[in-house]
């Protein structure tokens, strides 16, 4: 167990977070093809509001005009029902207008993130390589069986029954310098927090705690968050006209699709 070996996880998460933030910027955000896509989005949304509150202005004086005529006399400036239709279709035209541009702005952004994911993937590959059978760190406490078997002691000889591996054994005298000599269950005492083989800690659990961390904060600083309207992901690649004439054609009900996902 070294610092340098812990400090070499976290920057190359970092490192390689901070660059495929700028790289998504300059070849993805910066973009012509994307701020024309952005400027479409915001266009069709603001013609949407607008819309949206001049019939909802109409509706309301249709309202009041039925209660004081109640009678059904026409004027020349009477709102007739047949004018709401033709503005609520029009509204729901404009809607899906929004959603396919929306749909666009998303699908970038995805585009953006799967590919980070990848470069990801390939880095933990490259890592768990490297350390596999290395004991990177020492825990002040001893994990539950499950984190132990899933992350704390994944890819370290005799993970799953420490006691009885002389190899796991043999990782642990390594990592905490005790020499040579076989150590079985209690450990003589590095620390006060830290006397048992099972606190010994693999890269996999470092890896994760800088995914949730220093990756995250890289993330916020640096990356492009999508407009407002546009920023559910894949929710918003599937709310598109497109993915829902798709969805039809599997046989799947659009709408059931997006009660659950609101009711998630």
């Amino acid at each position: 167990m070294t610092v340098n070996d812990i400090g070499k996880i976290v920057l190359s998460v970092g490192v390689t977070q901070l660059l495929a933030d700028l790289l998504s910027r300059k070849f993805v955000f910066q973009s012509d093809s994307y701020k024309k896509s952005v400027a479409t989005f915001q266009r069709a949304k603001d013609k949407h509001d607008k819309t949206a509150a001049a019939l909802a202005a109409k509706r309301l004086l249709y309202e009041a005009q039925q209660q004081s005529n109640p009678g059904g006399k026409k004027s020349s400036q009477q709102i007739s029902a047949k004018s709401l239709e033709k503005d609520e279709k029009k509204l729901k035209f404009e809607s899906n207008d929004v959603t396919a541009t929306a749909a666009e702005v998303a699908r970038r952004h995805t585009s953006a993130n799967f590919s980070t994911a990848i470069v990801f993937f390939l880095l933990y590959r490259i890592l768990a390589a490297e350390y596999s059978g290395k004991i990177v760190a020492l825990l002040p406490f001893e994990p539950f069986h499950l984190l132990q078997k899933m992350m704390t002691f994944r890819g370290l000889a005799g993970a799953a029954g420490f006691d009885s591996s002389t190899e796991f054994h043999f990782l642990w005298v390594k990592a905490v310098g005790a020499g040579g000599e076989s150590i079985t269950k209690p450990m003589a005492p590095l620390s006060p927090d830290v006397n048992h083989a099972s606190q010994a800690c693999a890269f996999a659990f470092i890896y994760f705690l800088c995914n949730m961390s220093v990756k995250v904060v890289i993330n916020m600083i640096l990356g492009e968050k999508p407009p407002p309207g546009a920023d559910e992901g894949v929710g918003t690649l599937m709310n598109s006209p497109q993915s829902k004439k798709m969805m039809d054609a599997f046989g799947v009900d659009p709408q059931e699709v997006t009660g659950l996902k609101k009711k998630s």
